[in-house]
This record gives C-alpha cells, sequence and structure tokens, in this order.
C-alpha cells in the first residue's frame, strides 16, 4: 500500500486558524497546535495529579482476557500502573462494523501518536480508544451504506429499542446474521471474503450488545498494537466516577454558566455554534425505567426532562451513591470526565469535535484542569487499482473529485466532447414556439374561456412533447460516451461516495475485503504522518 498526502484543509474557520496557529483561534483552547513543547509540558503537569491506576488497569484486565491479542493489551495495562505514565485517548459510539472508516482513523492516530510520544518523552504512553457506550442514539450507530444496484443505500439493523444505551441494548442473533448476510451479500467476492465472513459470523454468536460487537472487532483490528478499549457505561467505570459526578452535581450552576460563556465567546468570534442547547441543561443522563432522560437544572431543581420527577442536589447525590451506573455524561460532561478519570496527554478530535472542545476553556478552568493538547485524527481516502490507473490515464486530479466536485467534471467533459448542441437548440425552439403560440392563445381567450384553457393545455401538450425529444436526444449522447461516463462514475462512486467524504460513508468491511486484514493491520504499523493533510491510500 502506496501513501501519499494531499492538502485538503479548510480554506475557512476553525480547523484552519487551529492549524495555522492564529491567536484569534488558540485563545480558546489552553495548548497551541504550533508549540513543540506541548507534550513534554502537558505529562510535567499531570504528575501533580493523582489517577485510579491501579482500579483502571484491573478494569481493562478484566476485559482484554477475554479478548484476542491479551498479552499485547496486558503490556499496556502495566504501563497503565506506573505513577509517570500517560494516556493518549479518542473514542466514538458502538456503531456496527464499528461505523464509518473515520472511526478506524481515529483509532490508527491514537496509535501512532501513543507510540511516536513515548519515543520522544521517554515515558510509558498507553493508546486508549473511549467508546460511548451510554449513547442512545441508536440510529447513528446501527446502519452502514452497502451497494446497491450501483448506488449506496442505507442498510439498517431493524431491530429497535427505546432510548436505551448501546451497552444495554441486546442484539439478536438471527437478526444480526441476517443483516450481515446482506452486508456480505454485496461484497465483492475477494481472495479475503470467505475468511472475513467466518470472523465477522462469529463475533456477532459472541456478542450480547453493541459495545459487546464493537469490541471485538475494535479488538480485530488493533489488538496487535495494543489498543485498550474503554466502555464509558460499564459499571465498574461508573463506580470510579462518583466522586467525578459529584462535582458536575454539586457545581451544576458554574458548569452551566461557563458552558454557556464559552459557546457565546465562540460564535461571537464568528466560528458559530457547534453546540446549541437550552441554557437548563445540566449535561447529565439518568436512566428512568431502562431509558436514558436527560436532566435539566433550574430553580435549585435537578429535573427529567419530559417528566414530573425531580431531585434535589442532596437527593441526585444519594441516587448517585446508590446506582452510580444509572448515571451517564453528554457531550459537554464527557470531556471533562475522561480528563478526571485518565492522565491524558492528548486527545484524539475529528473536526467536529474540535469545534465542541472549543467551546469548553472556561468549562475546564473552573474545575482547576486544561484541555489536553487536542491533536485532529488522520483523514483519508482509499483508491482501489483500476480507480488509481483510470485516474494516471485520464490525468485527472484527486483534490476536486474528493471534494464532491465529479457531476461538475463529468458534465463538463461531455459538454467538451459532445458535438450536438440538443440543450440549445432545444431551448431555442421551446422559446421560439411559445412565441409563435401567443397569438393563438390570445385569439383562444378572446373567443370562450374553454378555448382558452384548451390552449393552455395545448401548449403544455406541445412543449412536454419537446422535453421527450430533448431528452431522448441527451439519452442518445450519453449512450455513445457510456463506456466513458461509466469510468467518471465509478470513480465518484468510489471516492465521492454521494458526493461526500469516503470515510463518512463506508465501513472498514469495505476495506478490508479487498486488501485483507494482514495488510490492514501492517498499514496500522506504520509510523503515519499525523500532520493534517488528507493521506491517499493507493491500494
Amino acid at each position: 500500500m502506496e501513501v501519499r498526502e494531499l492538502d485538503l484543509s479548510s480554506k475557512s474557520g476553525f480547523m484552519k486558524d487551529y492549524i495555522a496557529g492564529s491567536e484569534g483561534s488558540e485563545r480558546f483552547l489552553d495548548y497551541s497546535l504550533m508549540d513543540d513543547g506541548r507534550f513534554r509540558r502537558r505529562s510535567d503537569e499531570l504528575l501533580s495529579r493523582a489517577f485510579q491506576r491501579e482500579q483502571l488497569a484491573d478494569y481493562f484486565t478484566s476485559v482484554h482476557t477475554c479478548l484476542s491479542y491479551n498479552k499485547q493489551a496486558m503490556v499496556q495495562i502495566e504501563k497503565l500502573r506506573n505513577s509517570k505514565s500517560v494516556v493518549v485517548v479518542g473514542g466514538q459510539q458502538a456503531g456496527l462494523l464499528t461505523g464509518p472508516l473515520y472511526t478506524v482513523y481515529k483509532a490508527m492516530s491514537i496509535i501512532v501518536l501513543a507510540k511516536q510520544q513515548e519515543e520522544q518523552l521517554g515515558i510509558p504512553v498507553v493508546p486508549i480508544f473511549w467508546i460511548a457506550g451510554e449513547d442512545h442514539d441508536l440510529d447513528e450507530i446501527r446502519y452502514v451504506y452497502r451497494e446497491q444496484k450501483g448506488q449506496w443505500k442505507k442498510h439498517m439493523y431493524d431491530e429497535l429499542s427505546n432510548a436505551k444505551s448501546a451497552s444495554s441494548v441486546k442484539l439478536d442473533r438471527q437478526t444480526l446474521q441476517s443483516w450481515l448476510n446482506d452486508v456480505f451479500a454485496s461484497l465483492p467476492e475477494t481472495a479475503y471474503t470467505n475468511a472475513l465472513i467466518k470472523t465477522l459470523e462469529e463475533f456477532a454468536e459472541n456478542s450480547m450488545t453493541y459495545v459487546h460487537f464493537f469490541t471485538r472487532m475494535m479488538n480485530w483490528f488493533f489488538g496487535k498494537e495494543g489498543l485498550l478499549l474503554l466502555d464509558a457505561h460499564d459499571p465498574t467505570i461508573r463506580m470510579l466516577e462518583i466522586p467525578y459526578f459529584e462535582k458536575l452535581i454539586d457545581d451544576v450552576e458554574e458548569l452551566q454558566a461557563a458552558q454557556n460563556r464559552g459557546a457565546q465567546a465562540f460564535k461571537k468570534a464568528g466560528y458559530g455554534e457547534p453546540i446549541v442547547t437550552e441554557v437548563e441543561n445540566a449535561h447529565l443522563f439518568l436512566d428512568i425505567n431502562d431509558e436514558r432522560k436527560r436532566l435539566d437544572y433550574q430553580n435549585e431543581l435537578f429535573k427529567v426532562r419530559g417528566s414530573d420527577v425531580t431531585f434535589s442536589k442532596k437527593e441526585l447525590l444519594a441516587l448517585l451513591h446508590a446506582q452510580p451506573e444509572r448515571f451517564s455524561n453528554n457531550v459537554i460532561s464527557r470531556p471533562l470526565m475522561q480528563e478526571w478519570l485518565l492522565p491524558v496527554l492528548a486527545f484524539v478530535s475529528g473536526p467536529g469535535e474540535l469545534l465542541y472542545w472549543a467551546t469548553l476553556k472556561d468549562v475546564f478552568n473552573h474545575f482547576d484542569m486544561k484541555i489536553p493538547p487536542i491533536i485532529p485524527r488522520l483523514q483519508a481516502t482509499f483508491v482501489p487499482k483500476a480507480i488509481e490507473r483510470w485516474l494516471s490515464n485520464s490525468s485527472y486530479k484527486l483534490e476536486p473529485i474528493l471534494q464532491g466536485e465529479m457531476e461538475e467534471i463529468r458534465e463538463a467533459w461531455l459538454t467538451e466532447v459532445n458535438p450536438f448542441p440538443v440543450h440549445e437548440v432545444a431551448s431555442k425552439v421551446r422559446q421560439n414556439i411559445r412565441n409563435e403560440h401567443t397569438p393563438l392563445r390570445k385569439l383562444a381567450n378572446e373567443m370562450d374561456p374553454t378555448l382558452a384553457a384548451l390552449s393552455e393545455k395545448n401548449l403544455t401538450i406541445i412543449e412536454s412533447q419537446l422535453v421527450f425529444l430533448e431528452q431522448k436526444m441527451e439519452r442518445f449522447v450519453r449512450e455513445t460516451h457510456h463506456h466513458t461516463l461509466s469510468k467518471f462514475n465509478e470513480a465518484g462512486h468510489w471516492l465521492s461516495p454521494l458526493n461526500r467524504p469516503q470515510e463518512r460513508i463506508f465501513h472498514p468491511l469495505l476495506l478490508i475485503n479487498i486488501i485483507g486484514i494482514d495488510e490492514f493491520q501492517r498499514f496500522i504499523s506504520n509510523d503515519v504522518s499525523l500532520e493534517p493533510s488528507h493521506k491517499i491510500l493507493y491500494l
């Protein structure tokens, strides 16, 4: 696999300013991307804080003992017990088949950065993937795109559950197997397909929940690299988080005010509103009758949104100590919980995450913490060999295609090679017919209302026949150039599916089915650059 880099950076916005190290963006974060000494300073700062290392290590041991590559995991777990160790962390929801490729690229970035910083700092650096198992928006995680009749269509896992967290939703094995069979049927058969099917069927057979299935897949991909997997909604983790939830409950007014200040400042700076929420949002969730419900805080009371259930601070704290597993974080409080729980050297973020983290400086600072160095994840597009050959032979550049401009490129080519000006001639004829038909309609209108209506209908029929002929002629032109147009369409189909970044539509099995798991893991083990450029993976 050959890796090249392209500059597809944002032309404007916070991401552009952050990468460039502009003063306007840096005031929203505690560490500059341009500061070469940020990791050293960050690791030194973490030495002054205490973490529940032994308990975390025991948790990871219980998780990875049951998974393959447990020896590699144990090496990382022992590092975590070291009081000088730090972690690189990033996370995602537990999507089926891991969700889009950007989940895989985020994990790769975590591993690469941990390796690099362990070597540079001379201290243990542990890669951790934070699985947002508490997430209850199952519509975001219960589908993948698959190919149907040359189009990418959502393929949904149909079993639904009412607002339950991904960690607690039971997967029906028969339904899951049927869903997987449909995914497999859409894959082109390669030398790796049968082994891929067998592996996924085994994972499905041994997975009870979305998180179990996700964990097995991520461990299959990254276990050799020692990536540790943390389910944020595991009851063991919730027990460790009790003192941190206490802080969020006790200081809820300050949390609300700090979040609002940060969001308003970010908006005022011209960077938009990555998070829009009501001022009463307490930034916590509570399980009520097996459903995850948002908590609001107003007039000195916590209220379960959409109900009459309320708690005082004292009552909610008592419930926390009795049943911590019922509590979970939202997008605002999750970064705080991650910071309290783990010695975070760096956080690996996606483009959207970077925006909302940049609104949280006041929130972190209120709790006497700094936002950790934020490293944008690797962004990539893989290019199958057939597409690479076509690009090489046609001399088209990748950049506009990856930016969703394939349709414009294709139509510009067709216009250039087409000797028949069908649209221009048809438009001229259409206008001439309207002009010539006007006196007839005018006369009909003078004679009788019924004839007037008939004349309008007559014009419509004539114009519809003209449209019919125009479409037939345009179809003839396209059929004449069908072979070349199909090459354009195939390139767009793979490189910019649905005119969106490939990493947001494709799931990793599409890639592994082409190159195999061994080649995929070899790519992971390489020292890929985390510079903010777009990686092109030539297969």
